[in-house]
């Protein structure tokens, strides 16, 4: 899978969780566990974006 094709999935899973992580904390309250396990599988994904830029900007300096 080619790195631009990557980050947009990865960017739409993201916007798809926020989007999730809104309507669980407006249906089931900020603090429900359904909420708070939402929140952790974003940052897992922000987590993953930061590292993927990352290590892009680091082969785009090399190069």
């Amino acid at each position: 899978m080619n790195n631009e094709l990557f980050e947009l999935l990865l960017l739409n899973q993201i916007d798809v969780l926020k989007e999730k992580m809104v309507n669980l904390a407006n249906s089931t309250g900020m603090n429900s566990y359904e909420t708070l396990r939402c929140s952790q599988e974003l940052d897992h994904l922000l987590n993953l974006h930061m590292k993927h830029n990352s290590n892009k900007n680091i082969l785009r300096d090399i190069s």
